[in-house]
């Protein structure tokens, strides 16, 4: 399984790989058959990004790891695969963790006056509502902002005292971009909390963080998403803020 491989060689892996990776796992029947420049159009890195990669997981080239991937596509049963993408899109969310600077975060969250949390769906809001019973435990409140039009409404009281987290599985969010540009001219810091890939969220936002998540499968008409690791995330961000104040 191309998830072994990963954890194997993790170590040398860069986030170049992972974010080419992540893309892989998502479409792997899909990547089976692409060239190595559509698969460069896909993910927005070069050819010899995609090759380094493919060396650093033992492959000769391209073409070999192209193979691997149609022997592991015609081998695999997803009905016994979902916990160990669980478990893989855990271990990845630590490891997004570790590897970034969370000390102006943890001061952010720490000064800000007002807390705002706005979720894109009802999984991350769920999230945030965790986030915001964790912090209240620590003197530090969080407001809930339910939809789009209230968090235009609360755009009008921010400050730079404040500071806003948005909460998004995608991070491409056309709607939010002119709001989220306002806030910012405001001068009001901002953290976006996505999945791990390029987005227009986590470009627009004064930090990121970023956790993974795969789809682990398409029933009663609906592609299932995991927010295994969006709540993860916020466990890891809370332990992190409780640390850094005690």
């Amino acid at each position: 399984m191309l998830h072994e491989l990963i954890n194997k060689y993790a170590e040398f892996l860069t986030d170049n790989d992972y974010h080419i990776l992540s893309y892989v796992e998502k479409e792997p029947e899909h990547v089976a058959n692409m060239t190595i420049m559509e698969l460069s159009q896909q993910c927005n890195m070069s050819k010899s990004s995609i090759l380094r990669m493919a060396k650093k997981l033992g492959f000769s080239g391209y073409s070999e790891f192209k193979y691997y991937l149609k022997e592991s596509s015609a081998k695999n049963d997803s009905s016994g695969n979902v916990f160990e993408l669980s478990e893989n899109d855990i271990k990845r969310t630590v490891q997004l963790f570790d590897n970034q600077d969370k000390q102006p975060i943890y001061s952010l969250i720490d000064e800000a006056e007002t807390i705002y949390a706005y979720g894109t769906g009802w999984g991350q809001q769920n999230a945030l509502q965790e986030l915001s019973r964790y912090l209240l435990s620590m003197d530090k409140r969080v407001y809930l902002i339910p939809s789009l039009r209230e968090l235009q409404v609360a755009s009008k009281n921010m400050s730079s005292d404040d500071l806003v987290i948005i909460a998004s599985l995608s991070g491409d969010l056309d709607e939010v971009t002119s709001d989220l540009k306002k806030i910012s001219h405001q001068g009001v810091p901002t953290l976006s909390i996505t999945s791990f890939k390029n987005n227009h969220l986590a470009e627009l936002s004064t930090y990121q963080l970023y956790f993974q998540s795969t789809d682990f499968g398409f029933a009663y008409n609906v592609a299932h998403k995991s927010f295994i690791g969006l709540h993860a995330i916020v466990d890891l961000l809370v332990r992190g803020y409780l640390d850094y104040k005690m």
